[in-house]
């Protein structure tokens, strides 16, 4: 019998079985469809993440922090010690493979314009900061070196800050008053969305509502600092397989400089995401375990409802094998159905598997991506579950004596 035969022979046994067919493909069917859509929220997360992180840095990027001792009763050296500074950063400028280095200096200060008047944040950066978050102007400039070495009395503002302080107003070239101070604005930065929760949450809407000046501006005519602290400092390495020597050597260097206390931390966020990636290792290995079991369940009723048709079917072999097919043949017509019956299974559990995604989708906000990888994993792992379970009925088939199947009543 030719393959082809087996086919329309399969798709009559289909047709003619609705409800045995119904209940040979539905373990397949349901495995298919959870491998489809966990893999498809599994690699839509990993996508977010790292769309999100390139906005904010990207992995080549470390952030070093202050981090008060832990310990009760202090050393001389940690009392001394005052954590970082605007110097600690100038100094990791120097440092093999590191690109650029933006500390940040924030003070809470009042803000006025016109009919506006509150204390708001003010963050001070340098021209970096713009490079390394992505920060670019949509009217005006940003901050310049220039801006850095004079102590400018200039300022640029996020986009709800500028609607903010400005309305409707092009804010461009007017004066805010920042403690009393009057400060020029000389840029306005495009909008910054990520979109989470259904669109519900921009998750870089605190890079809208930033109120930006010169670091050095923050020392002069605010803080008087004398040694200049920040509150961390963003440092962008040359590329990732460099991140976890600079973040070495960023250590070493801070520690000597701090003359041994440790008051600080270096996040390595290559290193993070890998640790993450390895801790939601388990939960996705659990969900696809959990496909795999229904495949198998699935397989296991094909297995025993074929063996239950092979026991209907039994003359109908014995004339076969009779008039000239031979075992092979048999064990082939029985492997054509058992896929053809997995096959259809995989398609329907595919179709399926994007349903589910786009019911989990519309529960917790995060897209599913289905990708052509994924759908081809489905369908040949609906394929291969027919032919493994599917080989021992058509084993025993094609192994049947003629002479016996005829007799058999």
């Amino acid at each position: 019998m030719k393959i082809g035969e087996s086919v329309i022979d399969g798709l009559t046994d289909v047709r003619s079985n609705k409800l045995r067919t119904l209940l040979q493909t539905l373990g397949v069917i349901l495995g298919v469809a959870s491998l489809v859509a966990v893999q498809g929220l599994i690699d839509s997360g990993r996508r977010q993440t790292m769309a999100f992180w390139s906005e904010i840095g990207g992995l080549t990027k470390l952030l070093v922090v202050n981090m008060p001792p832990k310990e009760t009763v202090l050393s001389a050296k940690q009392l001394a010690s005052s954590g970082l500074t605007w110097d600690d950063a100038l100094a990791i400028r120097q440092i093999p493979h590191v690109k650029m280095v933006d500390p940040i200096a924030t003070i809470r200060l009042p803000v006025r314009f016109e009919g506006y008047n509150r204390e708001r944040d003010i963050a001070g950066a340098t021209p970096d900061y713009m490079l390394i978050y992505k920060f670019y102007p949509e009217r005006g400039r940003g901050l310049t070196n220039d801006d850095v070495e004079k102590q400018s009395r200039v300022v640029v503002l996020g986009d709800t800050s500028a609607r903010l302080y400005f309305g409707n107003q092009n804010p461009i070239g007017r004066t805010l008053y920042i403690g009393d101070v009057g400060y020029t604005v000389v840029g306005v930065m495009r909008r910054k969305e990520f979109l989470v929760d259904n669109g519900e949450y921009n998750a870089l809407e605190w890079m809208n509502q930033l109120t930006i000046v010169p670091i050095s501006t923050v020392y002069s005519r605010f803080t008087g600092d004398p040694d200049k602290h920040v509150g961390y400092i963003n440092v962008i390495v040359d590329k990732s397989d460099n991140n976890e020597k600079t973040s070495q050597e960023v250590h070493a260097l801070l520690k000597r400089r701090h003359g041994g206390v440790i008051d600080f931390d270096v996040y390595n966020r290559s290193a993070r995401l890998a640790q993450a990636q390895q801790q939601g290792r388990m939960f996705d290995m659990l969900f696809l375990v959990t496909g795999i079991v229904s495949l198998l369940v699935g397989g296991i009723v094909i297995m025993n409802i074929m063996l239950a048709s092979f026991q209907e079917r039994i003359r109908e072999v014995g004339v076969r094998k009779a008039i000239g097919a031979s075992g092979i043949d048999i064990a082939i017509q029985f492997l054509v159905e058992s896929v053809l019956v997995t096959g259809l299974g995989g398609g329907v559990g595919l179709a399926l598997g994007v349903v589910f995604a786009q019911a989990i989708t519309a529960l917790v906000g995060q897209p599913a991506i289905i990708t052509p990888s994924m759908m081809i994993v489905g369908v040949v792992s609906s394929v291969v579950t027919g032919l493994f379970f599917g080989m021992y009925p058509a084993v025993k088939a094609a192994r049947l004596n003629p002479v016996e199947a005829l007799r058999y009543e």
